[in-house]
């Protein structure tokens, strides 16, 4: 959708797309041919897994290969009052639809973006003032990443994974406490 509507557009521009091999390949990143041919980009994927979005007290806003792994271990551990919302698009920011977003889980207090770089690296630095004008009254915006780094990979692969498991483990188990604006490292 991204390409065809690119391609629509009355004028060009250069179109940036970062996605990793294993999204190719990945059972969870699959589309109906309907999808294709009906439908149109969309900036922000609510999650439509959620039965009584009047339950939802965690929203974690999410994007990129990690959403998946969010995704996988939600569905392994549980966490039925945390919703989430894969923002596919971080440029120009999808406000409207976010707060479309955030109306329809009306209890929901934490928000939260989940990224799987560290703290002072990815979307955060530059997304956490425009989530933060756009909350829903009441609610918190917080922070779950790796902990602060030089490099945005350690090198070392079981190290990686490791790491990713405590990340997933730390955005999905503290679900539903309200905490301060400081990073979930």
């Amino acid at each position: 959708h991204a390409l065809r509507r690119q391609m629509h557009r009355r004028f060009r521009k250069p179109l940036v797309l970062m996605s990793p091999k294993s999204l190719l390949r990945h059972k969870l990143a699959v589309s109906a041919v309907r999808e294709f041919t009906s439908d149109a980009f969309r900036t922000v994927i609510d999650d439509h897994a959620i039965p009584d979005p009047h339950a939802v007290r965690t929203v974690l806003l999410a994007s990129g290969r990690f959403c998946y792994a969010l995704l996988e271990a939600r569905a392994q551990q549980g966490g039925g009052d945390a919703a989430l919302v894969r923002v596919e698009q971080l440029y120009p920011f999808p406000s409207g639809e976010l707060r479309e977003i955030f109306k329809r889980y009306p209890r929901a207090r934490d928000i939260r973006w989940v990224q799987e770089e560290p703290a002072n690296m990815g979307a955060w630095r530059n997304l956490r003032h425009r989530i933060e004008a756009i909350l829903p009254s009441g609610a918190t915006l917080s922070l779950a990443a790796r902990k602060a780094a030089p490099t945005p990979a350690t090198g070392y692969h079981a190290l990686h994974a490791e790491q990713e498991r405590e990340m997933v483990d730390r955005a999905l188990c503290e679900v539903g406490a309200l905490r301060s604006r400081r990073p979930v490292t």
